[in-house]
């Protein structure tokens, strides 16, 4: 059965690293939902967290194939529930849903979102929260009419056992 699986895969920070890992997914004709590459708290290693729906024998046999390449020193695979993830999301709506609230900051407040830019034509808003709120939030202004453009960032993690104290181990070795 298909299921959110979230491989969290720690490189060092080099040209064509990316490459490497997402063909690993095209070879499985695996669709990326989200990607993120960021810096890791340790210099010169980058965090990746891939996100896809597959099932567990299939992100198995990817996690194997990533951590066979050069530069990745670990890569492991979560659900959800077993990591801290949030998202962020930048929503532009339509001015006309602060004359709806009467004032912005009673419609950020009706949104659990914080403004970001108001202009005569649209708002800007920010809201961070599970991949479910993002989305909540989108349909209920899409279902409005008022939505004109959205963005997320995919899912942002922490571990909620710390892997980076094994890479600090790593690197110290």
């Amino acid at each position: 059965m298909n299921k959110e699986y979230i491989i969290i895969a720690f490189t060092e920070n080099q040209i064509g690293v990316l490459n490497r890992i997402t063909i690993c997914y095209l070879r499985r004709k695996i669709n990326i939902e989200s990607l993120k590459v960021s810096e890791s708290s340790i210099k010169g290693i980058s965090m990746f967290v891939i996100s896809a729906f597959t099932t567990e024998e299939i992100i198995d046999k990817v996690v194997k194939q990533i951590r066979n390449i050069t530069d990745v020193i670990e890569a492991n695979y979560y659900t959800p529930d077993q990591l801290i993830t949030q998202e962020i999301a930048l929503y532009k709506v339509s001015s006309k849903m602060v004359g709806e609230h009467g004032r912005v900051d009673a419609l950020s407040r009706s949104l659990s979102a914080r403004l970001i830019e108001f202009n005569p034509s649209y708002v800007v808003l920010e809201k961070t929260g599970t991949r479910e709120e993002i989305e909540q939030l989108r349909d209920d202004l899409q279902r409005r009419g008022v939505l004109q453009e959205f963005t997320r960032s995919g899912s942002v993690v922490l571990h909620r056992d710390s892997l980076e104290e094994i890479l600090h181990e790593i690197e110290n070795n």
